[in-house]
């Protein structure tokens, strides 16, 4: 009886880690890789971010490619008072060589103090991968949401992008 009962209690402590682990999120591989490196085949294709801002509170949910300044602006007006802050920082893109993909997301329960943007396989796809953050309190209250501007070199951008959420 007693090893019965210490298979059963195994077996639900797994599946409560692994509920646990596939709720929380985990830290992505590449992280903290450096820009210009592909990790694990994800292909990240950002050199950094133009802005970036993690907070509670609605946001549109968006994300395009921002080829000109006008495109900027017409993105950061969706985000209302952040909008001067968007273009104060990432007006500042060389959009001769660069273009920017902006990006905002529900992120649930976690605060994402930063993310990557990877091109998976070089296909068209286009994801968002969080950098390392705290784990997500017990009790949610408000989810969390980001909004990320990524500064990329034209080259790297697929010609039809898909945006993949995260």
């Amino acid at each position: 009886m007693g090893s019965l009962r210490t298979a059963v209690s195994a077996s639900l402590l797994a599946a409560s880690l692994a509920t646990l682990l596939a709720s929380c999120g985990h830290q992505h591989p590449a992280a903290g890789a450096h820009p210009s490196q592909s990790v694990g085949g994800t292909g990240r294709i950002d050199t950094g971010l133009a802005y970036v801002a993690s907070t509670a509170g609605a946001v549109p949910e968006a994300h395009a490619v921002l080829r000109t300044e006008g495109r900027l602006a017409a993105f950061a007006r969706r985000f209302g008072k952040r909008a001067p802050a968007i273009l104060a920082k990432a007006g500042k893109n060389d959009f001769g060589r660069n273009a920017l993909v902006g990006w905002s997301a529900t992120t649930g329960c976690s605060k994402w103090p930063s993310a990557t943007l990877h091109r998976p396989g070089g296909g068209d796809r286009l994801t968002l991968v969080a950098a390392a953050h705290p784990s997500p309190p017990r009790e949610c209250f408000a989810p969390f949401h980001i909004v990320a501007v990524f500064t990329v070199p034209k080259d790297r951008l697929p010609v039809r992008p898909r945006f993949v959420a995260p």
